[in-house]
């Protein structure tokens, strides 16, 4: 390994157990771009908020092949790292109790909902921590996710490249949410203007959307923007035919996608069986769990995380865009594309 190969550290604070679904596949893009442009790949997992509720976690191979793991504060076992964060200890208490109270039903609504930490800034000690790890690392360059962790560009080197790569606008997620007459899904959100006071220190900011794109530089007219348009990969090998009318569903567990399944199932799911009496349902991914049992009738079967999406794929399947909340569009649109499913 030699000095004068470009070195690129991405720092995340989400779980890389997996790489198959949701927003996940932004990154992987990015560092698919970034190995063919001749950069070894470092990824910074932060020492606690990475760790969300769960005191423990993996790396899943497609990240761990491409990229040399740094995860501060844990302690590894095997393939398990394991936190050493009280904090994390004490969510994960909390979480469990959380679990408690929503199968029982017991408690207000706010305590059987967990709330996602995507949107809020690490605490000064999380963000020093990484800090310190980049000034070992000595990267060419340093990419950070999302718009709340883009302060931790602040202590970054001179001379060093500085990137935010923004698939998700906190901003425009709580617009799209209050539209709805509903609360944001993410604590502490910003504003436009505080989102963009967060990614002020990056020379370069990656946009998912490009209607994000043009919002952020009108707040950030200096900057860099780039559109980083999504991709998926190419799962076209369902060629059989399918005896009776299908449609799917892919989501994750966020509030957009529980609000956007439920209303289909409610509201235009009879409608669909009353023209339709043989046609299915199939809902594919993590939202399968947080989905009222009371919803799922005849002719709706919920498979949960699948290994291989291709056992849906194909154009006798139809995939499913239902939404009020605009979350999570451009992704499902993406990987019902490569399926070869009309949307």
């Amino acid at each position: 390994m030699t000095r004068a190969e470009k070195h690129l550290a991405i720092v995340t604070h989400r779980r890389l157990d997996e790489d198959r679904s949701g927003s996940k596949t932004y990154l992987r893009r990015m560092m698919s771009l970034a190995l063919e442009a001749g950069y070894r790949l470092s990824i910074l997992c932060l020492p606690a908020t990475t760790f969300s509720s769960r005191p423990w976690g993996k790396i899943s191979d497609e990240f761990s092949r491409d990229a040399a793991i740094h995860w501060p504060g844990t302690w590894k076992l095997g393939e398990t790292y394991w936190s050493l964060s009280p904090s994390v200890w004490s969510r994960f208490g909390w979480r469990l109790l959380q679990e408690g109270f929503r199968r029982t039903k017991l408690g207000p609504e706010s305590w059987r909902t967990p709330r996602s930490n995507l949107g809020t800034v690490p605490t000064a000690s999380e963000q020093a921590s990484i800090i310190r790890k980049l000034k070992t690392l000595q990267p060419d360059a340093v990419l950070v996710e999302y718009s709340s962790l883009g302060p931790i560009l602040e202590g970054v080197d001179k001379g060093i490249g500085k990137a935010l790569l923004v698939h998700d606008s906190f901003a425009a997620r709580a617009e799209h949410f209050r539209a709805q007459g509903l609360p944001p899904d993410y604590p502490a959100t910003p504003s436009y203007a505080g989102e963009a006071e967060r990614m002020s220190s990056a020379d370069v900011i990656f946009h998912a959307s490009v209607k994000e794109l043009e919002r952020f530089k009108q707040e950030s007219p200096h900057r860099d923007h780039i559109w980083f348009r999504p991709t998926a990969p190419v799962l076209r090998d369902r060629v059989a035919e399918r005896p009776q009318a299908e449609l799917l569903y892919i989501g994750a567990n966020q509030k957009g996608s529980r609000d956007a399944i439920s209303h289909f199932i409610q509201d235009i799911w009879p409608a669909v069986v009353e023209a339709v009496p043989t046609a299915r349902l199939n809902i594919v991914g993590t939202i399968g769990n947080h989905i009222d049992p009371r919803l799922i009738t005849d002719g709706i079967t919920v498979h949960g995380r699948v290994d291989n999406l291709s056992t849906f794929a194909g154009p006798d399947m139809i995939g499913l865009l239902p939404t009020r909340l605009m979350s999570g569009i451009s992704i499902k649109v993406g990987e019902y594309l490569g399926m070869g499913v009309p949307i």
